[in-house]
């Protein structure tokens, strides 16, 4: 597994994990009636103009399900379905658990190392392995084979029969992201940043895109996005392609960030944060790149903004919201790209933000939690000791925030503004 480009010395983002301390379910948090940490493009906020804001966080549960990311694998996307949460660990434990009560609804031990997410297709759930496979397994199945430790009387050593996957493919490579279904055919993205969509069955390949080979890079972790039957991928060469989803003939292709620097580690463009279309814009940006917005039909850039991420950014009403590689939440304006203000909290990464009743949150990867007004004014701050992953995915209904540990807990937290 190459390794992610944050875990280079020259480029640290956050520091070793601390552990998870909780010993409360309710708190206040901290409240903040000032904004000097924000830093204003062009008018200044009024410090006396801040609202009063009463914020509630409460831990419903908090369940240790498997052992969570190992080693130097990209982060492992859990999925929901139908009030279901599924997970997989480095190790390749799946696990189901209920959304409703926290609890876990079955472990199944495939024992595999798994390097990419998960994915639902076609009732099967998918995980791509570190010897380049994919392999799926059926969802009832799963269910109905409840796998429990079985201790022998001679050795007294936990042992699991063995569940062999439903599907199982041979890559040429390691997934880089969860596979993505079409019909009854598979999308898949490879970690040499090769694109081809094939027949599980058959094992067929119907077409095929593939990339330049780049000296230095890391296996970027951006899913492709499928949309009115084309496909959109970013690549690590800092480029962004449409695709026709029939034959993958190509539509356009726009180099977004060229490959430059002094040396090959600062010429890195990997792409790591997920496509996000709104109203025919296409929004965008690579590691040490620019966030870009493109017209879908035509693949031209219409704006530029000079800031790097490594996780997906939130499009809110006229303003994208997003945590940058140097550990700064920044607001831009959606139409021009300005940036309408920026904050620094801490030197902790941040994860993605999401919004909770108007008000837009993020977790530092070392649990701390902020939240700010839309002008940009910091109003909440709790450390809770969670050991986050930079690119941790959040699952928010209404007040309800649903996400996974680096070290494999299952985390709801109710915040009440």
């Amino acid at each position: 597994m190459i390794k992610y480009k944050f875990l280079a010395p020259i480029y640290l983002l956050f520091l070793c994990s601390c552990s998870n301390i909780l010993t409360w379910h309710l708190d206040m948090g901290v409240h903040k009636n000032n904004n000097q940490n924000i830093e204003a493009s062009s008018d200044s906020i009024n410090k006396n103009q801040i609202p009063s804001y009463n914020i509630n966080t409460k831990i419903m549960w908090d369940i240790s399900v498997n052992s969570g990311i190992k080693g130097n694998t990209g982060y492992l996307y859990p999925v929901v379905s139908q009030n279901v949460m599924y997970t997989v660990d480095s190790d390749g434990l799946l696990s189901a658990i209920s959304l409703n009560n926290g609890k876990i609804l079955w472990n199944v031990p495939i024992d595999i190392n798994i390097t990419s997410g998960l994915s639902i297709v076609n009732n099967y759930i998918c995980a791509g392995t570190t010897t380049a496979r994919l392999v799926c397994y059926d969802i009832d199945r799963l269910s109905s084979n409840k796998y429990i430790p079985l201790i022998s009387n001679v050795s007294k050593l936990i042992s699991f029969s063995d569940y062999k996957a439903d599907i199982d493919i041979d890559l040429i490579s390691e997934s880089s992201s969860p596979v993505q279904g079409i019909d009854n055919l598979f999308l898949i993205k490879l970690d040499n940043d090769d694109l081809f969509l094939m027949n599980p069955e058959t094992k067929e390949t119907i077409w095929k895109s593939t990339s330049q080979i780049i000296s230095l890079r890391s296996k970027g972790s951006s899913m492709p996005i499928i949309l009115n039957d084309t496909v959109y991928i970013a690549r690590d060469n800092g480029s962004i392609s449409s695709h026709d989803i029939s034959d993958g003939e190509l539509n356009w292709f726009t180099i977004l960030s060229s490959r430059s620097g002094r040396n090959d580690l600062e010429s890195q463009r990997d792409a790591e944060m997920n496509i996000n279309i709104e109203n025919d814009i296409l929004y965008y940006g690579h590691f040490q790149g620019e966030l870009n917005a493109l017209d879908i039909s035509s693949g031209q850039i219409i704006w530029s903004s000079p800031f790097s991420f490594i996780n997906d950014v939130l499009i809110e009403n006229n303003s994208i919201y997003g945590t940058t590689t140097d550990n700064i939440l920044v607001s831009i304006d959606r139409a021009s790209g300005f940036l309408n203000w920026k904050s620094q909290k801490s030197d902790e990464q941040l994860t993605q933000p999401f919004m909770i009743n108007n008000i837009v949150m993020a977790f530092s990867t070392e649990g701390t939690l902020v939240g700010f007004t839309k002008d940009g004014a910091l109003i909440y701050e709790k450390d809770f000791g969670f050991d986050l992953h930079p690119q941790t995915k959040f699952i928010v209904k209404k007040n309800k925030l649903y996400f996974q540990t680096s070290d494999g807990d299952i985390v709801h937290l109710l915040i009440t503004i």
